[in-house]
């Protein structure tokens, strides 16, 4: 955004899944970020327009970009409303952004805080921003929780009160590939994580021997590939905001990404029918479909999973929790096959459950605490050298 009210050096936070903090800080330095501060769920940075679409374009593990707004205390109603009215009025760039022209919608958040009811703290903060407008403009906006030209959202934590301006709108695991959907699916970011946590260079190719709807080897393919994961989508919540400028947009979409594995293979593996048919159709949707061979059997059974020449990267996301138990017999086979048919190569498994891959047999080199949507895991790496 080019509006020369608007301040060079925005503050920014990319929201994560519990665990995934320092992989999606790693995934920001390496476009350039600055002031990078690792939080829960959440690391902070600062930069211009220009980077945060570039986030919203190119992390693969955050589920949104935001800009923060402004903070105060937040202690009750009143002080939360009082804090916003004063916001509008107050900050001529933030004001701005407020016009009643654009409407808005605001959801809330609060953690560790006197309040306890999130609804009251986004009616609270609501009124003080519509009470703000009126004191600036002699006029408020409307509310559209459907369709709105502004999403705003409130973090209470600590009776402090953070307002943040979503740049994302959907959640950035919308990645547009997602044709069919399998039971139980691992989410985008969680795999996109699995692929980085691995360290793999992109070189050699892709193995998943409980394939699934694809989508592990769907994220692996574009890190290898330079396919940003925001390539595929249509509509960003900033394109909306005021100042946006379309050729700056186009000219991040045109730069380059690293694509260390231009001739990445990928083989995938399942016992379902219908998970393949999902599979078959993410990856087709994704664009790489005509790099995968899928296949419909037992992994651990004969011939089993023969993997193509190596080495290269095994992911796997074992049925676990509320989808399957996965049974000590289960990991120990998961162990041999990795042992006996991949040496040489790297391995990564998202293990959940009570077990969370203890029996598999071998040292990981890396455990990553994370949650699978409600249910804990840990993404495990192993090198199979």
């Amino acid at each position: 955004m080019s509006d020369r009210r608007t301040p060079p050096s925005l503050p920014l936070v990319a929201t994560c899944g519990l665990g995934l903090e320092e992989i999606l800080e790693a995934e920001l330095l390496a476009l350039g970020a600055a002031g990078t501060v690792r939080e829960k769920g959440a690391v902070t940075f600062t930069g211009t327009w220009e980077d945060c679409w570039r986030a919203n374009l190119r992390l693969r593990t955050a589920n949104r970009v935001l800009v923060e707004l402004g903070s105060w205390p937040g202690r009750d109603g009143a002080e939360l409303a009082a804090g916003a009215r004063a916001l509008v009025a107050r900050r001529p760039g933030t004001g701005t952004l407020l016009h009643p022209d654009r409407s808005f919608a605001i959801q809330a958040t609060c953690t560790a805080s006197t309040i306890r009811d999130a609804r009251w703290v986004a009616l609270s903060v609501k009124d003080g921003l519509v009470d703000g407008q009126r004191d600036r403009w002699g006029r408020r906006a409307s509310v559209d929780r459907e369709d709105p030209e502004l999403h705003l959202r409130v973090r209470l934590h600590r009776d402090h009160a953070t307002l943040l301006l979503d740049t994302s709108g959907e959640p950035l695991d919308r990645r547009g590939y997602r044709a069919v959907t399998a039971a139980a699916p691992v989410r985008e970011q969680l795999a996109a994580a699995c692929v980085l946590a691995s360290g793999w260079d992109g070189r050699g190719p892709v193995v998943d021997p409980m394939c699934g709807s694809g989508t592990l080897l769907v994220e692996a393919a574009w890190l290898a590939l330079g396919i940003a994961p925001g390539s595929l989508r249509r509509h960003w919540a900033f394109e909306r905001l005021p100042g946006f400028e379309p050729r700056g947009f186009d000219a991040v979409r045109r730069e380059p990404i690293p694509a260390p594995g231009p001739d990445v293979r990928l083989v995938g593996h399942d016992l379902s029918g219908d998970a393949l048919r999902a599979a078959r159709a993410n990856l087709e949707q994704a664009g790489v479909l005509d790099r995968a061979t899928l296949t419909r059997g037992d992994a651990f059974g004969t011939p089993g999973v023969e993997p193509p020449p190596g080495p290269g990267l095994v992911v796997v996301n074992p049925p676990h929790g509320e989808r399957i138990e996965t049974d000590t017999a289960q990991w120990r086979a998961l162990g041999d096959l990795l042992k006996q048919r991949f040496k040489g190569w790297r391995a990564v498994v998202l293990a959940g459950g009570p077990d969370r891959g203890k029996h598999i047999g071998l040292r990981p080199r890396r455990r990553i605490p994370v949650m699978n949507g409600p249910l804990e895991g840990r993404i495990l790496v192993f090198d199979l050298f």
